[in-house]
């Protein structure tokens, strides 16, 4: 598609962009580019792929930032697929000496050991779905070729 020399850029874009820079190299609206020019030297090719390569780090150089930012938010959790979910705000209350005289409003009242087994059966669901996709994606086609090696033995069998 694009001349050889462009070669140290190209690898190291997806395939997908480097479709989509010969695309809009293509159909630019102001100054096309031809079709047989596409995969000749130009400085106008060459600067472009340059410029798409450089946006495309700087996309991965964001990220890389903004995950390991919410990585120091996330608390940790034993399973390496498990998606990680970010832990409830904490609230400091400093003791400013005043006590209360045991007047709670009814509507302050709340039974905490129901609240956390809830919670406790949400994380549970939530674990327990992300082990069910880990554990489709990997052996769903260790299974399946199995599964087909045993189909193939009956069938075989039943020849005999």
């Amino acid at each position: 598609m694009f001349h050889s020399d462009y070669k140290h850029i190209i690898d190291r874009l997806p395939e997908s962009l480097v479709k989509r820079a010969c695309e809009r190299l293509l159909h630019h609206s102001k100054d096309p580019v031809p079709l047989e020019s596409i995969s000749r030297k130009s400085e106008r090719i060459e600067s472009y792929l340059s410029h798409t390569l450089e946006v495309y780090e700087n996309s991965l150089n964001k990220k890389k930032r903004k995950t390991m930012a919410q990585e120091k938010l996330l608390r940790p959790r034993s399973w390496p697929e498990c998606n990680v979910f970010p832990t409830s705000p904490a609230i400091y209350v400093t003791d400013i000496g005043v006590q209360t005289n045991g007047t709670w409003p009814e509507a302050l009242k709340h039974d905490y050991e129901e609240e956390n087994n809830r919670q406790v059966m949400n994380e549970l669901k939530v674990f327990h779905q992300h082990l069910l996709d880990y554990n489709k994606r990997t052996f769903e086609k260790f299974m399946q070729d199995i599964e087909s090696e045993y189909r193939e033995r009956v069938t075989a069998n039943k020849r005999l």
